[in-house]
């Protein structure tokens, strides 16, 4: 089904890390110190939306452009210091099917709404950074997920054609960006299980990365 794809994108937050918990975790406890609450379903609206946009949505809920942005920053801090006390894992079957896509030569990249430095630290500390070809960030683009801009300039800079990508996402956001784009998309869905409108834009909607194996493999010639 898959098995011609030679370049490979993935999302990181959700799909490849179990880094959305921690950022609502994080968001919660600072918000609380300030007296303002903040549930999982309020944090549905801030994944996969990057953090300029973040800023936005913190601003509005505190009222304060300034506590907005001091909000997020402590938020950050608390989430880097959880991240480097080993809080984050590595998703179910992402290990093997990375393994899987650099033992066939496939070229892995992380393309997130994230920023650079924090993919780059994330990926390190998680150690799953030896597993990319190179890392890109919705910083690089004028418009983040869910516009296409992202995927547009992965297909630019890696020199891949759409024909020969699948992207791998969990979100909304993510899937809508990557189709947007004009390519495949294979959904892995994390905290929300996209609405079935958005799941009938995938290509596959799988419960773990590892279960893309069988997708990506040759068929077998006698």
């Amino acid at each position: 089904m898959l098995n011609h794809k030679s370049t490979i994108f993935f999302d990181m937050d959700g799909l490849l890390l179990d880094t959305e918990k921690l950022y609502f975790e994080t968001r919660r406890d600072v918000l609380e110190n300030y007296g303002i609450p903040f549930t999982k379903e309020d944090h549905v609206a801030y994944i996969a939306k990057g953090f300029p946009v973040t800023i936005q949505k913190l601003t509005k809920l505190v009222g304060s452009a300034d506590l907005g942005k001091c909000v997020f920053d402590e938020a950050m801090s608390l989430y880097n210091r959880r991240l480097q006390q080993g809080e984050v894992q590595v998703k179910k079957g992402a290990i093997e099917l990375l393994k899987f896509l650099n033992q066939t030569h496939k070229r892995c990249y992380v393309t997130s709404s994230a920023a650079k430095d924090t993919i780059i630290q994330t990926t390190k500390i998680t150690k799953i950074d030896q597993y990319f070809t190179d890392f890109i960030s919705g910083d690089e683009v004028p418009h983040n997920k869910p516009a296409p801009d992202v995927y547009l300039y992965a297909l630019q800079r890696t020199h891949a054609s759409k024909s020969g990508t699948v992207v791998f996402e969990d979100s909304t956001s993510g899937v809508l960006s990557a189709v947007n784009a004009g390519l495949d998309v294979v959904l892995v869905p994390d905290w929300i299980k996209p609405q079935p409108t958005i799941q009938e834009k995938a290509v596959a909607v799988l419960p773990t990365l590892a279960d893309a194996i069988p997708l990506l493999k040759k068929a077998r010639t006698n």
